[in-house]
């Protein structure tokens, strides 16, 4: 199991802190996307399929935490980061719709 250095040496304290507030992050997420439902900023379907998302990513945090990595939060895959307008975005979100560039349609 690879732990990055930075996060190997941290007392207990330190990661039932971290692990704490990841776990009020995530509580706080689920509640603003069901607000947004309510507000019909999305349906109930969109909001099921992104909240069934967000509870597996959950649980993929909550073993990484359980083998000792608690650096949540890196930007995108294997930690490059590509903004929406560089190419970045959702991936495979399911409730956002995915378009297909002209290169991959001729496929």
């Amino acid at each position: 199991i690879a732990v990055p250095v930075a996060m190997a040496s941290l007392a207990d304290s330190d990661k039932a802190e971290l692990e704490g507030l990841y776990r009020q992050q995530h509580q706080l997420r689920l509640q603003i996307l069901q607000k947004q439902a309510d507000f019909g900023l999305m349906d109930q379907e969109q909001a099921a399929a992104m909240r069934e998302r967000m509870e597996q990513q959950w649980k993929i945090r909550e073993q990484k935490m359980a083998e000792g990595d608690y650096f949540y939060g890196r930007m995108g895959r294997r930690g490059g980061f590509k903004g929406f307008r560089q190419g970045g975005g959702c991936g495979n979100c399911p409730v956002q719709p995915q378009e297909q560039s002209a290169a991959q349609t001729s496929l």
